[in-house]
């Protein structure tokens, strides 16, 4: 996909990033077509930040309907929008005004009706909120038209991102002294730009979940289980068995099923010695702030993965419900 160059009012509109990551990098995003499929709490921040980085197009994927819970965790919809609408068409004034260069379609199908050459007009594909099942469809669509592809999803104060970039080039700037000192003064300071590749692993190859026949040597090969990553795939099986997340008012009830799900993770992955009980409690509902914070983080890795500017994520980020901090950890490779 050609850049494009920038018109004027673009330049005007981003120029405090285009000091920040250079005006190739820009013009890189500004050719950039993305789809993100699930514009709820998460996905609405997600959207944020990528539509004001100046993109060329946002294309929001969502067959779902307005509920209360929406009115309540979503920014882009109004106070006057009411019940069982639409919601990717109901998000999509506020959407705009965030950026009026940036061209916004909506579509109300379901992903799972979509053929593999709807996601391959696309730069990067970016999902919340979608099963385990679809989320490997949608990543083996992607590599095969070299589609980058990023997945997060949101649970009360737990929230995490899975990437496959593929095969990924990027360029790091870096602060290199010249060689060689005269009278006791240090060489001068240049920036020069680095370039790196990170190879990521197939989407099947890093969330395996118990009944598959997937290998599982790949995530064997963790140095230290991580009570985080079991947590993940807990809930990617919740979602898979129950066709949802779990439920503040079956509370006890659906802890005892994660409970017998995270039981089958640990055995699956001879994940020993790992004790999840200080995390159920806490994997309820979307919560505003988490979601701020898994989205950015996302916005900004497909700010990275578009312009190749910087080191990007390899290849899951996961969000501590009990320290409130951010972990980085490579599965699969």
């Amino acid at each position: 996909m050609g850049e494009k160059q920038l018109s004027s009012a673009e330049a005007e509109l981003y120029d405090r990033q285009i000091r920040l990551w250079g005006i190739e990098s820009q013009e890189k995003l500004r050719a950039a077509n993305v789809l993100l499929i699930g514009i709820r709490g998460l996905g609405s921040e997600i959207a944020k930040n990528i539509l004001l980085s100046g993109i060329n197009s946002l294309t929001i994927l969502d067959d779902g309907l307005i509920t209360e819970d929406d009115l309540l965790h979503n920014f882009l919809l109004t106070e006057s929008t009411a019940v069982g609408k639409k919601i990717a068409e109901e998000v999509l004034a506020r959407a705009q005004a965030l950026n009026p260069l940036v061209k916004i379609i909506t579509d109300t199908e379901s992903v799972t009706a979509k053929s593999p050459e709807f996601f391959h007009n696309f730069t990067i594909v970016v999902a919340t909120k979608i099963k385990v099942d679809s989320i490997i469809k949608i990543d083996n669509i992607c590599r095969e038209r070299n589609v980058k592809f990023i997945y997060g999803d949101v649970f009360g104060l737990f929230g995490f991102s899975v990437a496959d970039f593929q095969e990924h080039d990027y360029f790091e700037d870096r602060i290199q002294l010249t060689a060689g000192r005269k009278r006791g003064h240090d060489g001068e300071k240049k920036t020069v730009k680095v370039k790196g590749n990170i190879s990521y692993p197939s989407l099947n190859k890093v969330l395996i979940l118990p009944n598959t026949k997937q290998d599982t040597v790949f995530v064997k090969k963790l140095a230290r289980p991580s009570n985080l990553f079991a947590c993940l795939l807990t809930l990617l099986e919740f979602k898979k068995q129950h066709h949802r997340d779990p439920d503040y008012e079956k509370k006890n009830e659906d802890i005892e099923k994660l409970k017998i799900i995270a039981a089958d993770i640990i055995e699956l992955y001879n994940f020993t010695n790992l004790n999840m009980d200080s995390l159920y409690e806490l994997l309820f509902g979307e919560l505003i702030p988490v979601c701020a914070i898994v989205g950015g983080v996302m916005a900004q890795e497909v700010i990275k993965a578009v312009s190749h500017k910087e080191v990007t994520i390899n290849n899951i980020f996961l969000f501590d419900p009990i320290t409130y901090s951010g972990k980085e950890l490579t599965v699969g490779a």
